[in-house]
């Protein structure tokens, strides 16, 4: 088994409220964890409009998928509109 805990640090672009802000997140957060069947939240920077912090835990039976899931799930989130990824931390057992 094998299990990957990613932190994705997040800036945010033309937010005008943190209703907004959620309202983008929610729908982002929705998508990954119904595609890749993933644990997914927002863990940091809740009240800021410019900035924001995902989770994301991953578990799977072959590091190589695990691997894959990983650059999809950072390629879904780079393609974002609105957003730009400022750092990824990555944590592997």
């Amino acid at each position: 088994m094998h299990v990957a805990v990613l932190s994705y640090k997040l800036r945010l672009f033309g937010i005008a409220s943190l209703k907004e802000k959620r309202s983008l997140l929610k729908k982002l957060i929705n998508e990954i964890r119904a595609k890749f069947n993933v644990s997914a939240c927002e863990i940091g920077y809740s009240d800021s409009k410019t900035w924001s912090e995902l989770g994301v835990a991953i578990v799977s039976s072959s590091q190589s998928i695990l691997d894959a899931v990983v650059e999809d799930i950072t390629a879904l989130i780079e393609n974002t509109m609105g957003l730009e990824i400022v750092e990824i931390e990555r944590e592997g057992w």
